[in-house]
């Protein structure tokens, strides 16, 4: 592997390290989505279930109250103080699910062991996309599914102009996926079919402007957002307020997030090979 890819994912573990405390703790945006994730693809009882980029759970725990006692469901992540903290709160939620720590371009699990593989809000990371998305038809059974979300508009994005403006530009990583179509390519290139992309949003309420920072601070802007000093964050708030007058309301601003969720249907290695050999 390049070094710049080894560096990316370098600067991926360190930033979802450092998130691991206060990780989408603010208006649950991720949790939302997550669940959906899980409803869309239909994750049924006792099936088994490998969850990607598992970061606090937000899909790993509702995939493990669909399986039940009879099912299995396993989670990944490259941030080991993810990994920790999520298994952590499974045990304390009761759930059987774990998280251990593993790189997503480099699983270890045997061929078509699971019945799902999910992952929510992570293949933007992957500095090697179809290597990601190989390791998961690899891992799924014949017929499996396969469910991913990325972000059509993110959450903590309407702080992303004032930041433009203010010179200090927030860096989108290469892998980013906004549209319905890239994203279906992506996924059918590497093996799968049926599948169905879908945009779904949820409105988020904000009592203020510091709310919003805080809770952008839960993702990964908040790489960005913690290097301005004072002047620049008290800067960054006033143009923020002034530009978000059209979402206030008595009680708060109202923002919205957009998703993209993905399901699809792991396609055998053989009707792949069929599928691509030529005549």
């Amino acid at each position: 592997m390049s070094n710049d890819k080894e560096a990316r994912k370098a600067q991926t573990k360190t930033l979802f390290n450092m998130l691991s405390s206060d990780y989408d703790s603010g208006a649950g945006c991720f949790a939302h989505f997550g669940r959906r994730l899980v409803d869309v693809v239909g994750i049924n009882a006792g099936a088994r279930v490998l969850d990607i980029a598992s970061g606090r759970g937000a899909v790993l725990f509702p995939a493990a109250e669909c399986v039940g006692a009879g099912g299995e469901v396993v989670g990944v992540d490259i941030a080991d103080a993810m990994a920790h903290a999520t298994s952590e709160e499974a045990v304390r939620c009761g759930l059987t699910a774990r998280v251990s720590v593993m790189d997503a371009e480099e699983l270890t699990f045997p061929d078509e062991v699971f019945d799902f593989v999910t992952c929510g809000f992570g293949i933007m990371f992957f500095p090697d996309q179809d290597r990601g998305l190989a390791q998961m038809r690899r891992v799924l059974n014949p017929g499996g599914r396969l469910a991913l979300s990325t972000w059509r508009v993110a959450q903590g994005a309407d702080l992303q102009p004032v930041l433009k403006e203010m010179g200090i530009v927030p860096h989108r990583e290469p892998g980013w996926i906004t549209e319905p179509d890239t994203f279906e390519a992506l996924i059918l290139r590497n093996g799968f079919t049926n599948i169905n992309v879908q945009m779904d949003s949820m409105d988020l309420r904000y009592a203020d402007a510091e709310d919003v920072w805080q809770t952008a601070r839960g993702t990964g802007m908040r790489r960005h957002l913690d290097r301005l000093d004072a002047t620049q964050k008290k800067q960054a708030l006033s143009l923020f307020t002034e530009r978000m007058k059209p979402h206030q309301r008595d009680d708060g601003y109202y923002l919205r997030a957009t998703a993209l969720l993905a399901v699809a249907k792991s396609e055998s290695s053989l009707n792949m090979h069929r599928r691509l050999t030529p005549n």
